[in-house]
């Protein structure tokens, strides 16, 4: 706790610039002094263009500052980029805060607040946000709140793709799925090899008969692809899962806006049923359930935006998402298991990979579905 320093997290090079802050306390409060305050770091940064993530508050007043940076660390899978066209642009975030885009939205959903972005002599960029930690995280949702959420991002998407053209910004993504999924082929071999089947949490978990359809639901990639670039488009958000979501009295606030840019109409709540299953905040026997619910909730947005499309372009967005996006999943199973590592996915691996295991058929048959409406 501090009261007129800066506050230096220990190990990072972290600091909370007290000129900020104090603009920031202005803007919430009115008053030109913070007073005391505190700051609780609140996630490990996994992805290469997050410094860290901390909750700062004082005296009824809380904000979330999110340091970005070009860095060199991180998950192989989420390196971040100097090119504008790439899937994980750094300043991308940034730039859609500076433009408004995450607060322009209709029908319920909206970005955090962003209460100021200060440029760093280090070349990070600080982001002072609004803590939308007040409302309920999606991390302990039941399956009503999907509903509503997938409801409110149905509205909001369905409003810009009913009024078309999108506005265009040159550092929107146009290709995100496209252009991440080329990075994660590494272990699709394993399931080709009997010696990773046999390994007995493997073998306990997941049946050597679904190597087949699951070397056919990879195959199936480009088709799936292009059938979802061929879906109306709106403005999609690509990392749509709890985490990422609260919801914050009538509306439902959506962080991380790394990724957003031109997607197809149902990719996100596509993203959403099944990275909440894959995540552990939905029990795999719930991911047809909750699909449901989502969907559900996502078409009664989409009308009540006036979107008069027929139901089948959700199904095939949905559907074609799932497939497209998930191929690699059993693959990092296999691939987990075989390297003896202890943890996946910040799980001990006996959890994850039961969890991931039952996921499998579910995966397969989305896809199945999907290549029907292709």
């Amino acid at each position: 706790m501090t009261e007129d320093g800066a506050l230096s997290q220990k190990g990072s090079g972290v600091v909370v610039e007290p000129a900020e802050l104090t603009a920031v306390v202005e803007r919430m409060t009115g008053s030109t002094t913070p007073g005391r305050w505190r700051s609780k770091k609140l996630y490990d940064p996994v992805a290469s263009a997050t410094a860290g993530i901390w909750r700062v508050s004082g005296d009824r007043w809380s904000v979330v500052l999110k340091l970005v940076h070009h860095g060199r660390d991180g998950h192989p899978n989420w390196i971040s980029s100097t090119d504008p066209d790439h899937w994980y642009y750094w300043r991308r975030e940034v730039l859609a805060y500076r433009s408004g885009l995450p607060g322009s939205f209709v029908g319920g959903l909206r970005g955090p607040d962003c209460l100021g972005i200060f440029e760093r002599a280090d070349g990070a960029v600080a982001l002072w946000l609004e803590d939308a930690g007040r409302g309920t995280p999606g991390t302990s949702w039941a399956l009503e709140p999907y509903e509503r959420a997938a409801r409110h991002l149905g509205h909001a998407q369905g409003a810009l793709a009913r009024e078309g053209p999108l506005r265009s910004e040159p550092w929107f993504t146009r290709h995100w799925l496209r252009d991440y999924l080329s990075q994660r082929d590494r272990q699709m071999g394993l399931l080709a090899d009997d010696s990773a089947w046999a390994w007995p949490l493997v073998r306990d978990n997941l049946s050597r008969s679904l190597a087949g359809p699951l070397l056919r639901m990879r195959d199936g990639q480009a088709l799936f692809l292009d059938a979802l670039e061929s879906l109306p488009r709106t403005v999609c958000h690509f990392d749509l899962h709890p985490a990422n979501l609260f919801a914050v009295g009538e509306e439902t606030v959506l962080i991380d806006w790394a990724f957003v840019g031109v997607g197809a109409l149902g990719e996100d709540p596509g993203v959403l049923v099944t990275d909440s299953v894959l995540d552990f905040h939905v029990e795999p026997a719930l991911f047809d359930d909750l699909f449901a619910v989502v969907r559900r909730g996502y078409v009664d947005g989409l009308r009540r935006a006036g979107w008069s499309g027929p139901e089948q372009i959700v199904d095939l967005g949905m559907n074609a998402t799932i497939a497209a996006r998930y191929a690699w999943i059993a693959p990092a199973l296999l691939g987990a298991v075989v390297a003896e590592r202890s943890v996946m996915n910040r799980r001990p691996i006996e959890e994850a990979v039961t969890c991931w295991a039952r996921t499998v058929p579910f995966l397969l048959e989305h896809a199945d579905r999907a290549r029907a409406l292709v």
